[in-house]
């Protein structure tokens, strides 16, 4: 049983010409969400890390990323300090912080071979000043004897439906499948 993995552009072109040519066919559509370290603050590129600019710095593409000011993760639900390395490019085995994300695949089965586009979705992060009640961890860190405080959130929103859309002809109809299995010959 066939696999083949296309761009795009091929993916869209063979829906075109499945549609021209009268063939029954379902496209689906799974959506995943990872957090699996694949994307982290050190690799991503400029214009993108500067979204992150107001809670972390770093020299350049690649480089180590410290931490600015004392900032909660909100999806992940740790604490950072100020200066902390939150990820290095060098160390990728052992970050701290990671940019969880949508992996979206769209798939159709023509005659026992499928037919596959994947891509990756960011989650948005949103920096937000919140007043939060800290635990003794955060209490150690910042150095402070109050039990709640304003302090810098980080929280990640999903990426838009527009961001997991592909540009598909009109006439298609997608499955949204929460658990695709394949079924391999052998």
């Amino acid at each position: 049983m066939p696999f083949y993995e296309c761009n795009e552009n091929q993916f869209v072109e063979n829906v075109r010409r499945l549609i021209e040519s009268k063939q029954n066919f379902v496209v689906n559509r799974r959506i995943s969400i990872y957090d699996d370290y694949k994307y982290g603050l050190a690799t991503i590129p400029d214009q993108e890390f500067e979204k992150y600019s107001m809670v972390c710095d770093r020299k350049g593409y690649k480089y180590t990323v410290y931490g600015k000011v004392p900032f909660i993760d909100d999806f992940h639900g740790r604490f950072y300090s100020e200066g902390e390395a939150l990820h290095s490019a060098s160390n990728i085995n052992f970050p701290k912080i990671s940019i969880p994300y949508y992996k979206v695949e769209y798939s159709f089965n023509l005659w026992g071979s499928t037919y596959s586009h994947t891509f990756d979705a960011l989650f948005e992060p949103n920096i937000v000043i919140e007043k939060k009640d800290l635990s003794a961890r955060m209490k150690e860190n910042v150095r402070i004897r109050k039990s709640s405080m304003l302090v810098h959130v980080l929280k990640f929103d999903p990426p838009d439906d527009k961001m997991l859309a592909l540009n598909l002809p009109k006439q298609v109809i997608i499955f949204d499948v929460k658990k695709m299995t394949r079924i391999f010959d052998t």
